[in-house]
């Protein structure tokens, strides 16, 4: 910007002297040149210089309302307000009602000081023709532009009163009020708006968006919208309401909105369907379940019913993990999970009423998927999820990215039987599918690679990994790096301990956790110097956890910290790993936060440092 600036100041000044040199400034020079010329001065900041210009060129041609506007603006700039008015006053005795000038006259009258003359200017308009609501519209964007909301919504409401139409300006007065924090002046504005405009509901949210995420605004509108609802229960009005206290996530109050709202439109449950779709979208689980069978019982139309059961048993499952995630990290190990398994098992009946309502459909496919999923991560029954999936297969129609899905869930469950022959099928099938999606893709190579590291084949490994990791935005980029650089820490290693470490790995993704924690101890027991013999010992330690044994992985973790201390890169992750053992697993407090409080003395650049400190002011009851 300086530079430019300095450009026009050597341009103006250069045409200057050229001029002085030759015939005097101003002679023989043509308008347009002084235009342009008065435009560079001005934009370089000389605005007394330009508006000596402008004026010259106004005083010969005072019917170009481009000089007369441009001479206007500079003159307000300089505070020159009275010439400014004596510049406007002139040119209005030839005009005496041009609007225009009037609004003009008075913005100046206003930045002068002179409110009263201001005033009386903006009266002046409104006086050609009382019951023009157009006049009114002039006068309040005037007084709008020069801030004074309350004068201008005060001009709306007269406007409306002289012309006789209350339905008058409803969307330029509720956006002068909202400017002003009436939000709920404004609600009734817009409200008044949605009954002249049924089908602009969505318009309207848009508009009560700008203050909604306000608690007051929020509030406010919900006042206004319930006073409305008492002179007239309008369908619109309740889904309005609905609306605003699912921005404030008061989905109780929002699910009874949505019941009015279904019953007064004769929705046939559709109302409380399209509820339910955005509570799940909120983490709402239990209250959408609840809002998914009321609609399936309103009845839905039968066309709606399949995803609408769909919707509930997925409702269910969601519950189900959510309440598993927040007894942390070691919930299905310790014997609290009762409100789960049964959310679980509700959930495993509403699919199976999926499949029996709607047989051979694409929610009957994803209902045995979702069985089946179950019956593997939660109750572990690998041969039942592997049957289930087999069902899911067959009611599939057609091919696509769900079979595909299938295809790797089910590699998935052979490798978790141990059979890696089974398992590598799958993989590559999705793998060699051209049109399956690259997330797919990169999953398929993925489990391939793990494949060829359980086995041993470390080289194939990293040339599969290296197509993930092309894309570090990836899905699979993270897991793939962790691998790649898993291997390339330990290249180091002994062979045979490598391979001895890929071995337990495999019997750990089977479930097999005596034999893997045995394993594990082997490879520290034989390979003490080895660098995988820190990955090896902390591997002991997340199975025992994840078998129970909170006490015996607390002391693996503090055998990593003593034994490892002068070369290992996981220290911080043991000693994080002691506060969630005595926070979540041993539940003991006091020996929580002092594991997390010596993590932030120990290892002030750890990546655990934020949470555990979140942990800390949990455990103390302090605020988040």
């Amino acid at each position: 910007m300086m530079l430019k600036g300095t450009f026009c100041l050597v341009a103006c000044a250069f045409a200057l002297l050229t001029l002085n040199a030759t015939c005097g400034f101003g002679q023989n020079l043509d308008a347009d040149t002084k235009f342009r010329l008065a435009e560079g001065l001005e934009r370089s900041g000389e605005l007394e210089r330009a508006a000596a210009i402008y004026r010259e060129l106004y005083l010969q041609n005072p019917a170009n309302v481009v000089y007369f506007e441009n001479l206007d603006r500079v003159l307000v700039q300089l505070k020159r307000y009275d010439d400014a008015i004596t510049m406007i006053t002139g040119r209005l005795a030839g005009l005496p009602h041009d609007v225009s000038l009037l609004a003009l006259l008075g913005s100046v009258y206003y930045q002068a000081g002179r409110e009263q003359d201001a005033g009386d200017e903006w009266e002046k308009i409104i006086a050609i023709d009382p019951k023009n609501a157009g006049l009114y519209r002039t006068v309040a964007n005037v007084l709008i532009e020069n801030r004074l909301l309350d004068k201008a919504a005060e001009t709306y409401r007269r406007g409306r009163n002289a012309v006789g139409d209350q339905r008058l300006f409803t969307l330029e007065l509720s956006q002068v009020l909202i400017a002003t924090m009436d939000y709920g002046n404004a609600t009734k504005e817009l409200l008044s708006w949605l009954d002249l405009n049924p089908a602009q509901l969505a318009f309207v949210e848009s508009r009560m968006a700008s203050f909604t995420a306000k608690p007051d605004g929020r509030q406010s509108a919900i006042e206004a919208v319930r006073e409305a609802l008492r002179q007239n229960e309008d369908p619109r009005r309740w889904e309005l309401l609905g609306w605003l206290y699912l921005e404030g996530y008061d989905f109780e109050h929002a699910f009874e909105a949505y019941r009015m709202l279904d019953k007064l439109a004769g929705r046939s449950g559709g109302a409380l369907y399209d509820f339910a779709e955005r509570t799940v979208k909120a983490g709402a689980y239990e209250i959408a379940a609840r809002a998914y069978q009321e609609a399936i019982a309103a009845p839905l139309p039968s066309v709606r019913l399949p995803p609408a059961r769909y919707g509930y048993a997925n409702a269910l499952r969601d519950l189900a993990l959510r309440t598993d995630s927040l007894r942390g990290p070691f919930a299905g190990v310790d014997s609290e999970g009762q409100a789960s398994s049964d959310f679980l098992g509700k959930a495993l009946n509403a699919y199976r009423a999926v499949i029996e309502n709607h047989p051979h459909s694409e929610y009957s496919a994803r209902s045995w998927y979702a069985i089946a999923d179950i019956q593997e991560g939660k109750l572990f029954d690998v041969n039942s999820a592997l049957t289930s999936l087999m069902q899911a297969s067959s009611e599939l129609q057609g091919d696509g990215m769900f079979r595909q899905q299938i295809l790797l869930k089910t590699g998935e469950l052979w490798l978790l039987k141990g059979d890696t022959v089974r398992a590598a099928q799958q993989y590559r099938a999705v793998a060699s599918t051209p049109s399956a999606p690259p997330d797919q893709l990169d999953e398929a190579n993925f489990c391939l690679a793990e494949l060829d590291f359980f086995a041993g084949h470390f080289a194939e490994v990293t040339q599969r990994l290296a197509s993930i990791t092309v894309n570090l935005k990836a899905d699979y980029a993270n897991d793939a790096l962790e691998l790649e650089a898993f291997l390339t820490g330990n290249a180091m290693s002994p062979p045979d301990a490598m391979k001895e470490y890929a071995q337990a790995a495999l019997k750990a993704r089977q479930r097999h956790n005596s034999e893997a924690i045995g394993q594990f101890q082997h490879v520290v027991a034989a390979y003490p110097n080895a660098p995988l013999a820190d990955d090896a010992m902390m591997r002991v330690g997340e199975l025992q956890a994840q078998s129970g044994k909170f006490a015996e992985a607390a002391l693996t973790y503090q055998d990593v910290l003593s034994r490892f201390k002068e070369n290992s890169t996981l220290l911080d992750r043991a000693q994080f790993r002691i506060g969630e053992l005595e926070q979540y697993g041993l539940h003991d407090p006091q020996k929580a936060v002092a594991a997390y409080e010596k993590l932030l003395s120990d290892f002030p650049r750890s990546v655990f440092l934020g949470e555990a400190r979140k942990r800390i002011r949990q455990l103390r009851g302090e605020a988040l």
